[in-house]
């Protein structure tokens, strides 16, 4: 493995790990700052990458990877939190998190071993199976999680998930730019909306209704 394998491989650990930890929070506020450090890794993937291959556009991503990704949305989100004065637990969360973490760990080493048996003679690339659990990793947030700003955050990982792919498999594809700049804007414009509903919309709760917190 050549110098730059294996800084793609080191960073794509990295990013594996904020997912896994993102699926062992309950706290809002971690989560936000877990995923804003998941894109910064994105970006550092990306700047990498655009440096070796000499990709303009690579460059332009991971700088709105940061901008977008690391900067403004977690930014807006942590600033709800705050005017709104939420706890910064999910409801019921407290139960779930031992089992939310086992169920990333199991799906994670079950999504690895799917890659290599399906896809990796199709995508040979060093660290492609990271890409492909990352998303795996998002479906399960979005799908396990009642809190609305927490499945924007399995949304986010999503779209990681995707920009990853890309930038391994398709940095030739000439509308590459273009899917992850509509996907930058349709995250803003999901956070936009998903914060202009009424707070009971979103599953957290009020003051009078918050669980004890345990620990």
């Amino acid at each position: 493995m050549d110098g730059s394998a294996e800084v793609l491989a080191l960073v794509g650990v990295g990013i594996l790990l904020t997912a896994l930890y993102l699926q062992a929070e309950s706290f809002v506020d971690p989560l936000i700052r877990g995923i804003a450090v998941q894109s910064l890794l994105l970006a550092v993937l990306l700047g990498w990458l655009a440096w070796t291959t000499r990709s303009v556009d690579l460059a332009i991503l991971a700088g709105l990877a940061v901008a977008v990704r690391a900067g403004l949305i977690p930014y807006v989100l942590r600033r709800q939190i705050r005017a709104f004065r939420w706890r910064m637990r999910e409801l019921h969360a407290a139960h779930r998190v031992t089992g939310h973490a086992l169920a990333a760990v199991a799906l994670a080493i079950i999504a690895w071993f799917v890659f290599q048996q399906t896809l990796a003679s199709i995508f040979p690339q060093p660290g492609a199976a990271l890409p492909f659990v990352l998303l795996v990793e998002g479906l399960l947030m979005l799908a396990t999680r009642s809190n609305t700003i927490v499945q924007v955050i399995g949304y986010l990982e999503e779209e990681n998930a995707v920009v990853y792919a890309g930038a391994l498999f398709a940095q030739g594809f000439p509308l590459f730019v273009e899917v992850v700049v509509f996907l930058d804007v349709l995250g803003v414009v999901l956070v936009a909306v998903i914060l202009s509903i009424q707070r009971d919309v979103t599953g957290t709760p009020e003051e009078a209704a918050l669980e004890e917190l345990a620990g």
